[in-house]
């Protein structure tokens, strides 16, 4: 079976790809890959593809950087609701475990290690190439964005000890330096990110590990079984899809590679429907956002697909017969009276 990855990994490539005098869409046919991946960052696409396309846009282009460069354009936000989850561990170390155990569904030809020896702490990136030569622009973006998302959660002004490849040094190595803050070293037995262990078990300032519970329970069971259920695929797209305002049985299909008809067919030889699934996982969620009293309705709104805080109100009333602050109130109220705050034993 072929390694599928998120089209979000492709998150800038056709605006790299036309500021180089490339035709993205040109690329994309040639390397077998649908159009809609260069602007839907949740299509399920061949990560062989990808990398058949990252290497002909830095071939063409004589851009031996292309990967590099893509990586600059990445934000933790692209990893969706992986990257909500790591966001709000309590240290690195945990928010890269998550990293790790959810990169299947960013990356299946991607596997994450950490390791810690001493003082030291290395992060490892292994790639399943399927006997297939490894991709120098896949492995270079790869590492690009391991290395932005450790210094989102870590702030802008950090850099790694080392950063290391396998494969041999580019001509010029300015982007590098740009990229990573430091020159890596090259022809390494491995690829991958050193840094100090202090910085891997270091509190991460804006972290929110009971809101990070909440989040990572809804996802937490498609590492379980792959090969789920119509039902439980759908339910993990809704909830990726949510806070796209996107989430439509249109989209979820697609993302399944059948069409709108063949999805309703299937769920409904499991009892339900598309509706209730949506509005199911939606309400589930809502009360997990809501149990979070410093996060705003507009914030909750937008997290599950609603077009502003009145709307999620509107839907709120409905599926609870009670207003969301009402709700969060006597929640809170609940709480204190039993000696708990924010969710946590007193």
């Amino acid at each position: 079976m072929a390694n599928l990855s998120r089209s979000a990994g492709l998150t800038g490539y056709a605006d790299l790809a036309r500021a180089l005098g490339l035709d993205p869409l040109r690329l994309a046919a040639d390397a077998r890959l649908p159009v809609a991946a260069l602007s839907d960052p949740d299509l399920k696409i061949a990560s062989s593809s990808v990398s058949r396309m990252l290497e002909a846009a830095a071939r063409i282009s004589g851009a031996e950087d292309f990967g590099l460069r893509l990586a600059e354009k990445r934000q933790l936000s692209n990893m969706g609701a992986v990257g909500l989850i790591a966001r709000e561990q309590p240290t690195l170390r945990k928010a890269l475990d998550v990293m790790a155990q959810y990169q299947w569904m960013q990356n299946d030809a991607v596997s994450v290690r950490i390791e810690e020896a001493g003082d030291i702490g290395v992060v490892r990136l292994d790639f399943d190439t399927q006997g297939k030569l490894a991709s120098r622009q896949a492995i270079e973006l790869s590492i690009g964005v391991l290395c932005r998302n450790i210094r989102t959660l870590l702030g802008e002004r950090w850099r790694p000890e080392a950063v290391c490849f396998r494969h041999a040094p580019p001509k010029k190595l300015e982007t590098c330096r740009r990229v990573f803050g430091v020159v890596p070293h090259f022809g390494q037995d491995f690829n991958g990110i050193v840094l100090p262990r202090k910085e891997l078990i270091a509190p991460l300032a804006a972290s929110d590990p009971v809101m990070a519970r909440h989040i990572e329970r809804y996802v937490q069971q498609l590492a379980v079984n792959r090969d789920r259920s119509t039902q439980d695929e759908a339910a993990e797209l809704v909830l990726l899809l949510l806070p796209t305002g996107r989430c439509t049985a249109a989209q979820v299909a697609k993302h399944m590679g059948i069409d709108r008809r063949t999805l309703h067919r299937r769920l409904g030889a499991d009892a339900t429907t598309f509706s209730v699934l949506l509005d199911k996982k939606r309400a589930e969620l809502s009360l997990a956002l809501m149990s979070q009293g410093d996060r705003s309705l507009g914030a909750i709104a937008e997290q599950l697909g609603f077009s502003g805080a009145s709307a999620f109100t509107h839907w709120f009333r409905r599926r609870f017969k009670t207003a969301p602050r009402l709700y969060r109130q006597n929640l809170l109220a609940g709480r204190r009276a039993k000696g708990v705050v924010s969710g946590v034993a007193d």
